[in-house]
């Protein structure tokens, strides 16, 4: 994970394989994935340039480790997530799940009207929001503080945004149709 990726909140959804843990537990991995060594992203070459920098990522060593695929991925807000789930996949939203292999077929022919005809992709259109908290109102002694809740400002969904979501998720069931994968979110 690079370290501008640790400011990422949301759902990745994943061509997975189904893996048996030595205890016996049971858990869905992408497929293909496997430990790398990479440049430090957290140092960006810096360790051992400047006297008396540390970096904990890599311990100075300008190398750090990192997961990469195979498959195909895609990571989305938690908001859009749960639209991608209940407006094109067709299942109640959750914060994690899996696609049963038998809809993929429906599912890419969904996926590929609704790459190709604009109208399909209108039940996902979100407008932009602006919404203010509640305003807070503390007295103390002689002094009265007016105080307003955090500012929340909701960009919604365009057409594009759609189809790329469209688009990437027809990668990701076809990759899973070939590699006889489970497509999953969490």
């Amino acid at each position: 994970m690079k370290l501008n990726e640790l400011l990422y909140e949301g759902m990745e959804f994943n061509a997975c394989t189904l893996e048996t843990k030595d205890d016996g537990t049971k858990m869905y991995s992408p497929h293909g994935m496997r430990e790398t060594e990479v440049d430090c992203y957290g140092c960006e070459g810096m360790a051992g340039k400047i006297e008396g920098y540390k970096c904990h990522w890599c311990k100075n060593t300008g190398k750090t480790k990192d997961w990469e695929c195979d498959s195909p991925e895609m990571q989305v807000s938690n908001a859009n997530g749960m639209a991608i789930i209940r407006d094109i996949i067709g299942q109640e939203p959750d914060y994690a799940g899996s696609i049963p292999p038998e809809k993929y077929p429906a599912l890419r022919q969904k996926l590929i009207k609704m790459i190709n005809v604009d109208k399909e992709r209108e039940s996902m259109y979100k407008q932009t929001t602006d919404q203010q908290g509640q305003m807070r109102v503390k007295q103390q002694g002689d002094v009265t503080t007016i105080g307003r809740g955090a500012r929340m400002i909701d960009v919604g969904r365009s057409d594009e945004q759609i189809l790329s979501y469209a688009q990437r998720l027809l990668e990701i069931i076809e990759y899973a149709m070939k590699n006889d994968l489970v497509v999953t979110w969490a």
